[in-house]
């Protein structure tokens, strides 16, 4: 068995099962929304809750040509699929409203038009990493706000996206420590039925409480649920967010984005942990209270993906809403099961400790770029007894190579009689041709935990390092004016520290022992190049680990080789 070639292989199908969905999602990310077009939607919410204008006559006209129900219009909504609109019992007295709730950790604006959330600014997080950037809000503008309630009558959900609620609250409200603040919105609807919905926030948390009911005439009512609704679009700067549809129901995490949503995802039953629409840093998502159980529906329409849910045979559904950034500790303190919400891969638990050590060296050196280090070298240090394993392996099969190629050399037209020599010489000289790979396929987990565990860490988006890193979560670049712009990302400038991670890859990959084939010299030597152009892309934090990795590599591979530059006999 050629040891070397099969560890080459490993480790290239290896990287490859990393690397390549967030590759192939940097050089293909979904749609964008421009800058200044989000400014401009996010920096006028009440009008967004303003009816469009026609939207009541063409109410009223669809109401009148749709005999078959008088509690809906769905011409209203023509165009955009999903719930009907519910049909008020009178038209609405005045213009729709706003009221703002501002917390300690966030603001947020409401409006009577389907009482849903028109704003929910974050107060410790920004659109971008510019000292002017507005603080970065939850809402996308899209056809509906989120936070929606819908009733089932008959084989028909309906939905309250186009209903003018009444309200009693002041136009702000201020909530403060120890406090909460309650909201009613009601509204009456054709065919007696009321709906009401109620908001409870409290100070210190981002999860706060929904009760959506319905009342009245509820006798062909089948079923009252919640709706959460945005267009999938990636937001932020110098950072990919890859929007998604998030679930757990029935202990099975569903991550579910655009192109399976246009496909087709099929509704589940169960006990519903949570769901809603996250990305890689935030999370916005019911966590059901009462009832838990019930239909999940995933759908793509319109331009927006939309979380639906549905409990049979309730008429008043309650749930907690989280709204805010995937933080481990954060999630694990707003809900139990809501720190599934941020995918870590396959080894999860590796990375959720990786993320832990990361926050507690912050507590010693409160800078993300030298906790980044200092994880690093607790890391090396763990592996150090498996990576010297590993080298000296290989250092010991290089002092065999001469032998190896005599051997091949004497038998190459007798495969039977050259393993039954390669295999008696190694056993002579008391090497295991596996010695270097076990050891070395035993750290992958542990690299694949701290890739997914800087990738998905919300502490590094916007920490700065030193001089020109000024984000960790973003791809690096020192930027220089007059040079075009490079590949992939968004940078006029020079990727530093990926030049240096890559020539201290290729300086580690030169010190180190030589394979006996010589294409396979070659491709060990071609992979400081693949490496550096795919972190061309990636972020500074990544980019920022290897290199370390890399140097603390060069010193222990320089005693290591110096350990075995005295020849040593060789059995023959």
């Amino acid at each position: 068995m050629d040891s070397n070639r099969s560890l080459i292989i490993f480790i290239l199908l290896l990287l490859a099962a990393i690397f390549y969905t967030d590759v192939v999602r940097w050089f293909r990310p979904p749609p964008k929304t421009p800058p200044e077009q989000r400014a401009q939607a996010l920096a006028t919410p009440a009008a967004q809750a303003q009816p469009t204008a026609g939207a009541p006559q063409a109410a009223s006209s669809a109401a009148a040509a749709a005999p078959t129900s008088a509690l809906a219009t769905a011409a209203a909504d023509e165009g955009v699929p999903g719930p009907e609109p519910l049909e008020a019992a009178a038209p609405a007295a005045g213009a729709p409203r706003t009221i703002e709730v501002d917390t300690n950790l966030y603001h947020a604006v409401l409006t009577t038009r389907g009482a849903r959330l028109v704003s929910f600014r974050l107060k410790n997080y920004r659109e971008s990493v510019a000292t002017n950037s507005p603080l970065y809000d939850l809402v996308v503008p899209g056809e509906r706000l989120p936070l929606g309630l819908v009733v089932q009558i008959g084989d028909r959900i309906f939905g309250d996206q186009t209903l003018d609620y009444t309200s009693t609250a002041p136009p702000r409200i201020e909530v403060r420590k120890g406090s909460d603040a309650t909201l009613s919105f009601t509204a009456d609807v054709k065919d007696g039925l009321r709906v009401t919905k109620t908001f409870t926030f409290r100070d210190g948390n981002y999860i706060f409480d929904i009760a959506a009911e319905a009342a009245g005439a509820t006798a062909a009512v089948k079923a009252v649920g919640l709706t959460l609704s945005q267009p999938l679009v990636e937001l932020g700067e110098g950072y990919r967010d890859y929007p998604a549809l998030q679930a757990d129901v029935k202990g099975k995490v569903l991550n579910e984005y655009e192109k399976e949503l246009k496909k087709g995802v099929q509704p589940v039953v169960g006990e519903i942990t949570y769901a809603g629409i996250g990305d890689r840093y935030f999370l916005s998502a019911f966590v059901p209270k009462t009832p838990a159980a019930g239909e999940l529906r995933m759908e793509y329409s319109g331009g927006e993906a939309r979380a639906e849910m549905l409990f049979a045979g309730a008429l008043k559904v309650v749930s907690g809403v989280y709204m805010g950034p995937k933080q481990l500790g954060v999630l694990e303190e707003a809900a139990p099961g809501l720190s599934k919400a941020i995918n870590f891969g396959w080894f999860g638990f590796l990375a959720i400790i990786f993320v832990r050590l990361l926050q507690l060296f912050h507590v010693v050196a409160p800078n993300y770029g030298w906790d980044i280090i200092l994880l690093t070298l607790a890391v090396r240090l763990a592996t150090l007894p498996a990576s010297i394993k590993a080298q000296r392996s290989a250092l010991r099969m290089q002092r065999l190579a001469p032998q190896v190629e005599k051997i091949r050399e004497k038998f190459k037209n007798d495969s039977a009689a050259l393993n039954r020599e390669m295999m008696d010489l190694y056993k002579r000289n008391h090497v295991n041709p596996l010695g270097g790979c076990i050891p070395t396929a035993i750290q992958f987990p542990i690299l694949y935990g701290l890739y997914e565990a800087l990738l998905n860490a919300i502490e590094l988006r916007h920490a700065p390092f030193i001089g020109w890193i000024r984000d960790l979560s973003a791809p690096d670049c020192y930027p220089v004016a007059w040079m075009p712009k490079v590949p992939w990302i968004d940078c006029h400038g020079i990727p530093v520290l990926v030049l240096l991670m890559g020539a201290s890859t290729f300086l580690q990959q030169w010190m180190m022992p030589k394979p006996a084939d010589p294409n396979q010299q070659k491709m060990m030597m071609w992979m400081p190049i693949f490496f550096t152009v795919l972190f061309i892309a990636l972020p500074a934090g990544l980019s920022l680990y290897y290199f370390a990795s890399n140097l603390l590599g060069i010193i222990q591979q320089y005693f290591l080789n110096r350990e075995f530059k005295q020849p040593a006999p060789v059995a023959a």
